[in-house]
């Protein structure tokens, strides 16, 4: 008992639960495989003399989207974001109701380039391409992440289940024809999923970060879909639309649902956005 009262995840599931934690708890064998101190970082970091040692492997990592081969779909330009980020913050809220209105395809746009999209372009040495740089914090700018609006009201945007392509700057159409019954399936909060306007879905391709980073690199891909949910949230409100992060959706089905296999690439966090029901 006294090595699981040590532990720092479970300690307080006999509290909760009424029953003592389990000594194999994966979260808690994870948190600790995962850590990083100056015995451990070498082999965490294996990965890092690979990637400098690699040109073509350097080259890759900057070119971090996938492509799915379909017909891709050039954005509008994107709405401005011009409020105050002071005031965003603060009058940032969950919403969980969403009218029928559609919103604007300027403000999709805005709300995927504020979430993942390219801002600029960091010169490398040695004659090698620039690297993109997104609107997120990114481990060894390897950005991981792919992310899926699943649109159902978009003004001159057919629903759908789109990928958004930041280098391209457009929507490649994954699954046409969507409707919102296909998403109330996804999520314990169906009416959530099913009302809003768009709900983008963000997975994580881990490898890109975890050939670097090891076993900490998904603790990264995990951090950043954080980010990436809370500059579309502040986004959101900018524009005077109202939205709310979904991390309680269905795994398997949702990663079925965006063709994704479940192991190298899964889904992470979804954000349902929309005109606020009054």
């Amino acid at each position: 008992m006294s090595a699981i009262a040590n532990r720092q995840t479970v300690r307080w599931l006999d509290f909760v639960y009424g029953h003592p934690p389990d000594p194999d708890d994966l979260a808690e064998s994870y948190h600790e495989a995962s850590k990083v101190g100056p015995l451990q970082i070498r082999r965490q970091m294996e990965g890092a003399g690979r990637l400098d040692a690699s040109p073509d492997l350097q080259l890759s990592s900057i070119r971090a989207v996938k492509r799915h081969g379909r017909t891709t779909i050039p954005f509008p330009a994107p709405a401005l974001l011009d409020q105050p980020l002071g005031e965003v913050i603060e009058r940032r809220r969950s919403h969980r109701a969403f009218a029928a209105e559609p919103v604007a395809a300027p403000a999709l746009a805005a709300l995927l380039g504020a979430g993942y999209g390219v801002t600029g372009a960091l010169e490398s040495a040695d004659d090698r391409p620039p690297i993109p740089l997104r609107a997120i914090p990114s481990a060894g700018a390897l950005y991981p992440l792919e992310l899926y609006p699943a649109v159902l009201r978009v003004s001159d945007l057919e629903p759908g289940l789109y990928h958004f392509d930041p280098l391209a700057q457009g929507l490649e159409i994954i699954q046409p024809d969507l409707a919102a019954e296909a998403l109330t399936e996804l999520s314990p909060y169906p009416e959530v999923a099913s009302s809003c306007a768009v709900l983008v879905f963000v997975a994580a391709i881990f490898g890109r970060t975890r050939f670097k980073y090891g076993l900490r690199g998904y603790r990264f891909a995990l951090l950043e879909a954080g980010h990436v949910g809370q500059n579309i949230a502040l986004a959101a409100t900018a524009l005077g639309l109202g939205a709310v992060p979904l991390g309680a959706f269905y795994d398997r089905r949702t990663d079925a649902f965006l063709g994704l296999d479940g192991v190298n690439e899964s889904t992470l966090y979804a954000i349902a956005v929309g005109h606020e029901r009054r």
